[in-house]
Formats: structure tokens, sequence, C-alpha cells
């Protein structure tokens, strides 16, 4: 049986839904038996109509208390696993989140869609989908049995023989319900990662190219679900089978009492009708099997990710910085990655105000050495260190608050234009916003333009410069610009550079390019190759 979810309360919210649902089932099943008297008795045409009374309004209580246990049930249940699925996705987001921006190297993007969405259904719903099934189907078989027993043992064995017979049959077929649960999440969370990449892909016209992909996916999946609608198919057949038995063992029996006087007639319809709705409750254990593996299978993928450390984490005493602009170092830094050497032996000083650039190949690590100074990545040897502090003894917050990034896939929030700009100054006017985006070349592009997902519904020079100009906006002591002229003409090109000569005044600035360009802003130019940084002599030209 699978617990319910451990956050929010444990287990204790479910309580009540439980004895509700127990309850409810319960009502049920007397509500059938009473019933079956009432309409035999009725039948008699008693001499005396108001000895049915009792029986009227037993039946009409239960099935008004029916009725309302149910929904009591299902409103307290539910909002029990609402409650524990609001936890929980506050929890996996805090898991998440101390990831930072290596997440994606460990995670695809359909697999965190599924651990935020169908992973986090079955698990908060564990409870409402097995507990509660197997107890009210434990109560309805207890209640029927014990009465039947009570009467007649052979009566009793008629009912809970065939009852226990067809309660086994999910449990027998548990192994392949749990097999095909598995295989549709595994299908499921591979859909979602083809999905993403597709619509990511639309924007450069290239998602067609995973239509065959996604029609491979898709008929898998429609495969496991035929096979998942035939296996619930041969239970309800199993379970039917076993109900045409028992009603047969049932009836054979109450007529030999009822014949033998052991049993009145009355009584004998509602023995049928009582075993007949213990049937009924065995109705939700078909999908038993499948809901406690698709849990079982959520919670070891959550196990395995509380399992993975993050590249970088927060030291547990945390170093103080002093205010104003610090020196930013990298002293003797290597960096070893998959088995690859990326960086070796790398020293550069930042004093405070200089303006350095750093060119090179594609791949030749550029990029991941803007990520040891935001400590994204921690060296393997050497240290990088601010105002003579090891970067891997200050707490994030703290560091990166010094720090502004552009990357070069300016990454961009679903939002608008000021959204986006504002995660760099929050409480910057619109005035200057305005200002810095003319500036920029984006005078055609109003502030509450929505930017989409990822920035897609704009253009990549577009986004390069939203994203630019974010890094500009915040106030900090050091300015990290990963190929800040990527996707602009040479005119464009020009008219940026301006405007970063001009904001880029009294802060460290360490620029990343492959272009020519942008080295005219950088006091020290050097070249990165093979893992090693050399020193390149530097012409520095006025920037207009």
């Amino acid at each position: 049986m699978t617990r319910p979810m451990n956050r929010a309360g444990g287990w204790r919210p479910f309580v009540l839904p439980t004895l509700l649902g127990v309850a409810a089932t319960l009502a049920g099943v007397t509500l059938a038996g009473a019933s079956g008297r009432l309409i035999a008795r009725a039948a008699l045409r008693p001499e005396v109509f108001l000895s049915l009374t009792l029986l009227v309004t037993l039946v009409r209580g239960l099935g008004v208390g029916r009725a309302g246990l149910r929904y009591a049930e299902r409103l307290t249940g539910h909002a029990a696993a609402l409650r524990a699925g609001e936890a929980e996705r506050a929890a996996l987001f805090d898991r998440v989140s101390r990831f930072g921006r290596d997440l994606l190297a460990r995670e695809r993007g359909g697999d965190l869609l599924a651990r935020s969405g169908a992973d986090l259904d079955a698990r908060q719903f564990a409870a409402l989908r097995v507990t509660l099934p197997l107890l009210g189907f434990a109560g309805a078989a207890l209640l029927a049995g014990g009465w039947l027993l009570s009467l007649d043992a052979r009566l009793g064995l008629s009912v809970l023989g065939p009852l226990l017979l067809a309660a086994a049959l999910p449990w027998l077929a548990r192994a392949r319900a749990a097999e095909l649960a598995r295989e549709e999440a595994r299908l499921a969370r591979e859909h979602g990662a083809a999905l993403l990449d597709a619509l990511s892909a639309s924007a450069d016209g290239a998602a067609q190219l995973w239509a065959p992909r996604l029609d491979a996916l898709n008929g898998q999946l429609r495969r496991v679900t035929q096979a998942q609608g035939h296996l619930q198919t041969g239970l309800t057949l199993g379970r039917e089978a076993l109900f045409a038995l028992c009603f047969t063992l049932v009836l054979t029996r109450g007529l030999t009492l009822v014949e033998a006087g052991a049993l009145g007639g009355a009584w004998l319809a509602a023995v049928v009708l009582l075993a007949a709705s213990s049937f009924d409750a065995l109705t939700p254990l078909a999908l038993v099997p499948g809901a406690h593996a698709a849990a079982q299978a959520a919670q070891e993928r959550d196990a395995e990710l509380s399992d993975v450390q993050p590249a970088v984490t927060d030291p547990d005493h945390p170093s103080p910085l002093p205010p104003g602009p610090l020196p930013l170092t990298l002293d003797g830094v290597g960096l070893t990655r998959g088995g690859r050497d990326l960086l070796r032996g790398v020293t550069l000083p930042l004093p405070p105000g200089a303006r350095v650039a750093v060119t090179g190949p594609s791949g030749a690590g550029k990029s991941t050495l803007l990520g040891l100074i935001s400590r994204d990545l921690d060296p393997t040897v050497g240290q990088v260190t601010l105002g003579g502090t090891d970067l891997r003894t200050l707490a994030l917050a703290d560091l990166r608050a010094r720090l502004s990034l552009h990357e070069q896939d300016a990454p961009l929030l679903d939002g608008t234009v000021a959204e986006n700009l504002r995660l760099g100054a929050p409480h910057a006017p619109p005035e200057r916003l305005r200002a810095l985006l003319d500036d920029l070349g984006l005078a055609d592009l109003p502030l509450d333009t929505w930017v989409g997902e990822g920035g897609t519904r704009l253009s990549g020079g577009q986004r390069a410069r939203v994203s630019l100009a974010r890094a500009l906006l915040k106030r900090s002591d050091v300015l990290l610009l990963d190929e800040p002229t990527a996707h602009l003409d040479p005119d464009t090109e020009a008219r940026v550079l301006r405007v970063l000569g001009r904001e880029c005044a009294g802060r460290t600035l360490l620029l990343v390019t492959h272009r020519p360009a942008p080295l005219i802003l950088a006091d020290q130019v050097y070249r990165l190759q093979d893992g090693h940084l050399h020193s390149l002599p530097t012409t520095r030209k006025k920037v207009i």
C-alpha cells in the first residue's frame, strides 16, 4: 500500500477522507441490502404498512448519507492531496533551484516537465487512488462477509470466496500493470522532451524535423495505452465472471435456506443485493496496480534527484565581502570535465575598472571562463578570488550581486520587454528603460512587447540587445559579456559598442568575443586556445 505523502502534515490530513470513504462504501453496501429487503417486504403487501417505516427511513437515510459522505470524502481528500501537492511543488522548486544553470546538463526539459506534472500528480493522489479504494473494499468485505457468515457459513463463503478472488486479480496483474505504467511514464518523458525541442525549433522553421520522432513516440504511447486497456478489460471480465459465480452460489444456497425455513424470503433479496453491491466496491481496485506503480516510479525518480548534488553549493559559513569595487583574480585555474581539460593553469588579474577581452576559437572555453567567475562552475585546480577571498567561501547571492552577466544565448523569460529589463533594475523608471533601448537601436520595440518563451518572439539581434540592456541596468561592480554583438550588422554593432563604452565607465569589464570590433573596448586582450591563456598586443582605439 502506498503511503500518503510525507509533507504538508504527512498522513494525518488523509485520516478524515479515509474514514469518510469507508463510511460511504459501507453506506452503499448497506443501502443495497436494505433496499432489497424493503422491496421484498413491500411486494408481500403487509397488513400494516407502517411496519415498513423503519426500512423506508433507513433506505432514505442511507441514500442521502452515501451521497453526502462521498461528496465530503472527495472534498476533503482532494483538499488534502492538493495541499500535499503544493508542498511537494515548493520542495521540488527548492531542490531544482539549487542546481542553477547546470541543471539542464543533468535534466532535459521534458523530464523536468514530467517531474512537475505527471510525477507530482501520481504521488499526491496516491492516497486517493490506492489507499482509499483498498480500505473501502476492506470495509465492504468485512460488513458483507461478517453478516452473511453470522447467518450461514456456506452463504458467507459463497460471497467472500469469489469476492476475495476478484480482489486478488489486480494484485496478480500488478507486475504487468507496473511494467506498463513505467513504460508509459518513460515514453511520456521522451515525448515531452521531443515536443519541447520541436517547439523551440519552430522559430527557425525546423520543427518538421521532429515530426518522425514525435510520430514514433505517439505510436508507442498508443500501443502502451491499448495494452493497458486490454489489461483492464481482462480484469473486468474476470471480475464479472466471479460476480456471476457469486450470484449463482448465493442464490442457490439462499433458496436452500429459504426452503428449509432458516432464512426468510425477504432476507434472501437483501442477501443477493448486498452481495452485488459488495462487488461494486471492487471497481476502483482495477486501477490500483497502475496508480501504485506510477507513484512508486515517481518516488524513485524523486529520490534519484535528491541524491544528485549540484556543481556548486553555498558554503556553510560564508565569508563577508567588504563594500566597494574589489580586484577579481583567476590564479592558476584549471578545469576538467568529462575527462577533458577545458582550462589549464589560467591566470588572469582583473583589478577594479580593468577592461579585458578574451578571444579564441569556438569551443576553446571562453564561456567556461565566465562560468568560473559567476560560479556556475568551480575550478578543478587553482582558485578564483574576489578581493583576495576564494569565491567558494562566498555566499552565491553575495557574489552574484556584484556581477552582471550577458550570456551568448541571451535567455529571456516569457513576459514583456519591461519585465525582463527590470530583472536587472527592479526600480528603474520607464524613461531609463526606454532611453537605453533607443540607444541600442531598439526604438521600434515597445516596452510592453511580449517576448515569448525564451524570447522566441524577438529576432536574435533584438533578444541579444534586450539581454545586454538588462545586464547594463544592473549596477554591479563587474560586467561579464559573452558575445555582446553577435547577430548584429556592422552599423548596429558600432552603435552598441558606443553604448557599452559609456555604460562600462567605472566598472570592471570582462568581454568574451570572437569578433574583432568589440576588442576596441579592451585595454588588454587575451587569446584562449588549447586551455591556455595568451596575452596579445593591444592597440586601443577610441569608441565613437
